[in-house]
């Protein structure tokens, strides 16, 4: 499970030490699930394209992207901490910040 995050005219993609600007990322993330249950951590891993994934590519760092984000599962609704919840709580903290974001690679 991936995203894929595209710039907006609000929001911009640089990669860190350049002025190298992308039209969008890829992203995977690592779920460090907490025992209680509730609190998530997801480690961010950028890359260029899917196929720099694909191919085995080094990650980069893009200056506008946090390395990890925090979340919590509300057990009291049933949910439970999964991938697919921690995707969609990084693409709704993505999105806050301008930019549009799909989960891919289901």
């Amino acid at each position: 499970m991936a995203l894929e995050i595209t710039k907006t005219a609000e929001a911009a993609l640089t990669i860190q030490g350049t002025s190298i600007a992308l039209e969008s990322i890829y992203a995977r993330i690592e779920l460090a699930a907490g025992q209680n249950g509730v609190n998530m951590q997801m480690g961010m891993y950028y890359y260029e394209d899917k196929a720099a994934f694909d191919a085995g590519s080094k990650t980069v760092r893009i200056v506008e992207m946090t390395p990890h984000f925090n979340g919590e599962a509300d057990i009291a609704a049933g949910e439970t901490q999964t991938l697919q919840l921690a995707s969609e709580k990084v693409k709704a903290d993505i999105e806050a910040q301008g930019y549009t974001v799909a989960i891919v690679d289901l």
